[in-house]
């Protein structure tokens, strides 16, 4: 029996090493197709959900992907902006009329490095569902992530299809603070449209958003002239 019972754990544990080698190539291969030198663009729909089994969507909106040859990106996530070109990146939020200038971060389109999620997470779940593959990964016990658990869907040709995010941390979907409506939401991000068309450069080009004036001022372009300007750029100081 207890001869049994260490052939057991054995069998499970090289079973969990073969998940996870088998996971990190999956990934590794999500990574190349997000940073290979060619364009990509697709659109994404967000829906969030009170509970994790709730069927009726709380608060929804859309987003745009867009990826030049030269890995710069460009995403918009309801109601904000964010590009990040060879020269700077750039938050633009809406509804708050601010726009953020940063020094460009590297890597942006192609990092998906599996190490930093595996530590914080366990593979519990790795199904081959024949046009796609679904992984559940469970946030291990004091872990930082806010989530519990997370579901991704990677189609055959290693693109992201769907995330499903699990919140470990309570939102009060309440908007009057005597009354608070406590829940543990779940997040629903489902990409479609994928192409690899190329993308209008200038979406790509910081003067589309600002120009810097021989003083160094900074001049928004006219869609933003009235909004607040929060420099963080290391090379300006």
């Amino acid at each position: 029996m207890f001869c049994k019972k260490i052939i057991y754990v054995w069998v499970l544990f090289t079973c969990c090493l073969a998940h996870t080698q088998t996971v990190n190539e999956v990934f590794q291969k999500v990574a190349k197709q997000y940073s290979l030198a060619q364009p990509l663009q697709y659109k994404s729909s967000y829906a969030l959900y009170k509970d994790f089994d709730s069927k009726k969507i709380e608060e929804s909106y859309k987003g745009t992907y867009y990826k030049n040859a030269g890995n710069e990106v460009y995403t918009k996530v309801g109601e904000t902006e964010i590009l990040n070109s060879k020269t700077v990146y750039l938050k633009i939020s809406h509804p708050e009329k601010a726009l953020e200038i940063s020094d460009p971060v590297p890597n942006y389109a192609g990092d998906f490095d599996m190490k930093p999620l595996l530590a914080l997470c366990k593979i519990e779940k790795f199904v081959d569902r024949k046009t796609y593959w679904e992984i559940t990964l469970v946030a291990k016990p004091y872990s930082s992530l806010p989530y519990s658990k997370i579901i991704v869907q990677i189609t055959k040709g290693f693109l992201i299809q769907k995330q499903t995010f699990y919140y470990s941390t309570v939102v009060n979907f309440s908007k009057d603070y005597r009354s608070p409506d406590p829940h543990y939401p779940r997040l629903e991000i489902i990409n479609t449209n994928y192409n690899r068309n190329p993308v209008n450069a200038s979406i790509f080009n910081s003067k589309t958003y600002f120009t810097t004036s021989a003083k160094k001022e900074i001049i928004l372009a006219e869609r933003l002239k009235k909004y607040e300007i929060i420099d963080q750029r290391v090379s300006n100081k």
